[in-house]
């Protein structure tokens, strides 16, 4: 069973809403690619896991574990009585050799040899074994989703560690024998200890840096038009509620401003005025916390993402969308 949620990276919503905000440029615009890139091999993963089935495993996905006072990223734990797997995904796509221990795409060396990623991966593990008083298994697989992806040269045995889009299913399906039993669930409870949120996400910009009205969830153009309940894209002819168009404001606005202060009047100039104050405090008031000396100075976003908000208050919506 998923134990934890696969969301959007931090880094991925910050780059999204810089490039609706500001503009991105040529490097950030080919780092946001590969983001996205990186999130739907994630979504493949998971999908083909369901798809196998998982209700005999604990399963982490996205998570930071902090062991021996550092902490590391894991795309997916899978926790049985045998031990932890863990699963590095790498949506990569297009041909890729290895000679030694050097990844190449065409000419271009990467910079970062994935199976090394994997052993120190595992090897944080073993420590965290080192640390609890029982013991239990750890190995690794990469795990490569993109049906375009092939590999040539390196050592036979590096294949072993790898798992190739095309072989998926059977891997998933070599866990059936697998049971989560006491030392599983003891095992699980340990990792549980030690998830700590993600220390590297720091990307800001500043607040006068960004452009300011709201802008379609269909095409992204500024340009709209107010009407009663809703506004209208003058591009695409889209029609989002005011509620919508506001929690994806205030989504963008945390990850665009990190630590800066949600308030009331900030955010009508974020969004350029476009709704009445009215308006915005009743959005403000359902989907965030109110926080500060006076408990209505500033206010704190419920929810991770624009994403999980509208999944989770869809029942209490009164307006429809309709995008084109």
């Amino acid at each position: 069973m998923f134990l934890t949620d696969r969301k959007d990276p931090e880094e991925l919503l910050f780059y999204q809403a810089l490039s609706r905000w500001r503009g991105l440029d040529k490097n950030s615009e080919e780092h946001l690619w590969r983001l996205r890139r990186g999130a739907a091999g994630e979504r493949t993963y998971d999908l083909l896991f369901d798809e196998a089935g998982h209700s005999n495993l604990y399963v982490f996905r996205d998570l930071y574990l902090q062991i021996e006072g550092s902490v590391t990223q894991y795309d997916t734990l899978i926790v049985s009585e045998s031990g932890i797997t863990v699963n590095e995904i790498k949506n990569f796509s297009g041909d890729y050799r290895v000679e030694g221990t050097t990844w190449y795409r065409g000419d271009y060396a990467l910079p970062d040899d994935a199976l090394s990623q994997l052993r120190r991966a595992v090897g944080k593990l073993l420590r965290l074994k080192r640390a609890v008083s029982f013991e239990f298994e750890v190995s690794g697989k990469l795990v490569f989703p993109h049906e375009e992806f092939r590999l040539s040269g390196g050592e036979g045995s590096l294949f072993q560690h790898l798992v190739m889009r095309y072989d998926m299913r059977r891997y998933f399906r070599s866990f059936e024998n697998e049971y989560s039993g006491g030392c599983a669930s003891e095992l699980a409870d340990v990792i549980e200890r030690h998830i700590v949120p993600n220390p590297y996400f720091k990307l800001r910009v500043e607040f006068d840096m960004v452009r300011q009205g709201l802008y379609c969830g269909g095409c992204g153009s500024f340009r709209l038009e107010k009407q009663s309940f809703h506004h209208l894209c003058l591009s695409c002819g889209s029609r989002e509620s005011n509620e919508t168009h506001l929690v994806r404001a205030i989504s963008d606005f945390k990850y665009l401003f990190g630590d800066l202060e949600m308030t009331s009047r900030r955010m009508m100039g974020f969004m350029g005025g476009a709704v009445n104050v009215r308006t915005l405090q009743r959005i403000l008031n359902k989907y965030c916390d109110a926080a500060g000396r006076y408990k209505s100075s500033n206010y704190i976003f419920k929810y991770y993402d624009f994403t999980e908000a509208m999944k989770k208050e869809q029942n209490t919506r009164k307006y429809k969308d309709y995008l084109n």
